[in-house]
């Protein structure tokens, strides 16, 4: 899993935001229910500066943009680029598999089947 933050995402969640040096960005994974999971480029995040769960964290102009372990399982095997153009009227998620553009998910979950290998 890796995370990747543009230059315009940092400045339009540090100008939108209100945020200072130190804080941190929560990104998170929207599911549709019952089951499905749909890697789309409207996602989720929340202000949180708290880290102690951040299985992975990106530093980007001051800020902590971070994925929490709870959420880990939507971003297995992805790498994540959260970007910024005018035309948005917020950020958006672009979505890549790390390996070769292949998908080791489960289709009946959504859940990556290399899932514990992320977690040591």
């Amino acid at each position: 899993m890796q995370l990747i933050i543009t230059d315009n995402a940092s400045q339009w969640f540090k100008k939108n935001l209100n945020l200072t040096s130190g804080s941190g960005i929560k990104l998170y994974g929207k599911t549709v229910q019952p089951h499905n999971v749909k890697h789309s480029p409207k996602q989720g995040y929340a202000v949180e500066d708290n880290l102690d769960n951040a299985t992975v964290v990106t530093e980007k102009d001051g800020i902590n943009y971070h994925i929490n372990f709870d959420d880990g399982w939507f971003f297995s095997g992805m790498i994540v680029t959260v970007d910024y153009t005018e035309n948005d009227a917020q950020p958006t998620f672009n979505f890549k598999w790390e390996h070769n553009g292949k998908a080791d998910v489960d289709a009946s979950t959504g859940a990556s089947s290399k899932y514990e290998e992320y977690w040591e």
